[in-house]
């Protein structure tokens, strides 16, 4: 297990054991006190030992709260204050400690192991039983290492990411292994039950109350800037994605200033078109983010802006590299074009942490839209008017607010019935996914999907803060996608519009912060307006990623076309995929003129998306001896 995942960290590797119980590590050193990291380690008199791949973001909390001194705290590890922690609370340790992590603890007097993940996932946990063993690891490779369970695929769990459906439940992408999902703790006894328990609760309402408006913004720009600077702590120089958009200009402008305080540089990476080609921009946006991403850099004297166009990569180049480090397929081949592009700059420039925004669109920078149903369905009549009577100021018609408040606020047979009948369409699987039908459209299938609360029409919801849960619960791949990161550039991506004290301040405040009387996200413009150039906050077209993935699309479809020849014949591939609809698609040639809605949905979206899936389907095939190359495995980190 540990040579497997020696991929992900190779600073240190150790191993403690006790009869049949056997703890390992395989340790990247990201902050400066993993240097003081010994694990595995022992608490408790001899009961609990623990291993621990973490990140804590409130060691100072923690520290006033366990009594540890301040000498003390500076050369321990985050894994020491964890097992502290443990040690004073147990299982409600999870509910004290703020940041990135996954963890467990075997407890020798009751024989039982507790997995944990934080809130949003952002480290992976993995765990499998097989006869007398039971094995975990963070990621699924070390599982596999042990040769229990071979290397296939979870039909289940594909078929529902095919949907683009929530992940619900414990399957993992392969079969035989289960995931700790996201904010949840599982105790596999010696009995062989196994119980699950979700210690975050996404429902649970924590009113946040302050006497002014502009109270809740300081708190908001500080718990922000918390959330960067606890973020930056690293071993090594930082790096950032910037784009046009409002959540990576405002990482790095919190960013900048925080490192200029102590003469620190930021290099901030751009994703630019390729120079020559025709680029594919809907109405309403800009395939070229350098001008507005290169105002905000210019802000900052301690910023170096790179621009990358990763002209020497094809869509699909990174499917290989995919699956050995990564583990899970790609849902946007095209922007993984320049994604993993600017990674491998990030690599060669010697940076260690390469901040994200990821989810800022669910956290810092929330609309806010779903305060009209809000306000329609607690019968505050005069606000909702005076709100559609401002609805120009969020780029709606008053009858368009009026339309998206009715939406949110009738059942979806209701609102489906009433687009039909005033010809507007309405979403279906199909549109977006490339299930086959009789998978798609069947009974069963629709039963499922309301089982786990997946709405494929998408309608709109009802309160503000359900948006944020279901944008940050909805695929749990960030974890996956850190360790990704970490294995194949050496590079730790670290994501602070994830912050669960920011989540949990977003989630709990007063709607009206986030939009009033015309003015679109608020709570951000009144936070970072001073930040940021005013270019940001004017009415412009929004950027559009990976503008020019037609040209690349062209040339990799030799390639596409050979690969998904091969995974074709692979297990469960004619089974789930729509087969039939990707020939269809593959005879298209896509040009250089104005491209339709449909073309985008069928090549940018459903062939790409089934290539990927395809492609991770034919390597985990149990008849494909391929399928286990670079699928050795890990223990956890």
């Amino acid at each position: 297990m540990q040579r497997a995942l020696s991929i992900y960290g190779a600073d240190r590797s150790a191993i403690a054991e006790d009869g049949p119980v056997a703890l390992g590590v395989t340790l990247a050193r990201l902050t400066p006190e993993d240097t003081f990291d010994r694990q595995p380690l022992a608490g408790g008199g001899g009961r609990w030992h623990l291993v621990a791949d973490l990140r804590l973001d409130n060691r100072p909390e923690l520290a006033d709260q366990l009594g540890i001194a301040a000498a003390d705290l500076a050369t321990m590890a985050d894994s020491q204050v964890l097992l502290q922690a443990w040690e004073r609370w147990e299982e409600a340790t999870v509910e004290h400690i703020v940041g990135d992590f996954a963890f467990a603890v075997f407890d020798a007097r009751e024989r039982r192991l507790v997995l944990a993940r934080d809130f949003m996932g952002q480290r992976p946990l993995f765990y499998a039983r097989s006869g007398s063993r039971t094995a975990f690891a963070t990621m699924a490779k070390g599982i596999h290492a042990l040769g229990d369970i071979t290397p296939a695929p979870d039909l289940e769990r594909v078929r529902d990411y095919l949907a683009l459906t929530n992940m619900v439940g414990p399957n993992s992408f392969f079969a035989g292994i289960s995931r700790v999902e996201m904010g949840e703790m599982v105790t596999l006894h010696a009995d062989g039950r196994t119980e699950r328990r979700a210690w975050y609760d996404w429902s649970a309402e924590r009113p946040v109350r302050f006497a002014r408006d502009a109270d809740y913004v300081d708190a908001f720009r500080d718990l922000f800037d918390r959330a960067v600077a606890d973020r930056m702590r690293g071993t090594g120089s930082i790096a950032a994605h910037l784009s046009s958009g409002y959540d990576s200009t405002a990482v790095v402008a919190s960013a900048a200033r925080t490192l200029a305080a102590s003469g620190g540089r930021l290099t901030a990476y751009t994703h630019v078109p390729m120079a020559g080609v025709v680029l594919d921009e809907p109405e309403g946006r800009i395939g070229n983010e350098w001008p507005v991403a290169h105002a905000v850099a210019g802000l900052y004297p301690n910023v170096e802006h790179v621009a990358v166009d990763a002209a020497d990569r094809m869509i699909g180049d990174d499917l290989e590299r995919q699956f050995h480090y990564f583990e899970y397929p790609a849902l946007n081949l095209c922007n993984i074009v320049w994604g993993r592009a600017i990674s491998r700059l990030a690599a060669r420039d010697r940076h260690k942490v390469l901040l994200t925004g990821a989810v800022g669109n669910a956290t810092i920078s929330l609309a806010g839209m779903e305060r009209l149903p809000e306000l329609f369905r607690a019968g505050q009549w005069g606000e909702w008017f005076r709100e559609l009577r401002a609805a120009p100021g969020y780029g709606l018609t008053p009858y368009e607010a009026a339309r998206f408040t009715l939406a949110a606020s009738f059942p979806r047979m209701v609102v489906d019935m009433a687009k039909r009948m005033s010809g507007r369409s309405v979403y279906r699987l199909a549109q977006f996914s490339t299930l086959r039908p009789e998978v798609a459209e069947s009974a069963s299938y629709k039963a499922h999907l309301d089982a786990i609360g997946f709405d494929p029409t998408y309608q709109s919801q009802k309160r503000v803060r359900d948006v944020t849960a279901i944008i940050l619960r909805r695929l749990d791949v960030h974890g996956l996608e850190q360790k990704g990161q970490l294995g194949a550039y050496g590079i730790d991506a670290r994501d602070p519009t994830a912050d669960r004290r920011l989540v949990d301040f977003v989630m709990n405040i007063p709607t009206h912060l986030f939009m009033h009387r015309g003015v679109k996200k608020r709570l951000y413009q009144e936070a970072f307006g001073e930040r940021l150039p005013p270019v940001l906050f004017t009415r412009r077209p929004k950027g559009q990623q990976a503008a020019d993935w037609r040209p690349r699309l062209r040339a990799a479809m030799p390639r596409i076309q050979e690969e998904l020849d091969l995974a074709r014949r692979a297990e469960g591939v004619a089974e789930l995929i729509d087969l039939p609809r990707l020939d269809a698609a593959l005879a298209v040639n896509v040009t250089d003129g104005p491209s339709s809605t449909q073309v985008r949905d069928s090549h940018r979206l459903r062939l790409l998306r089934a290539l990927s899936v395809a492609h991770f389907m034919r390597k985990t095939d149990r008849r494909n001896s391929a399928g286990t190359e670079g699928s050795a495995a890990s223990g956890l980190e």
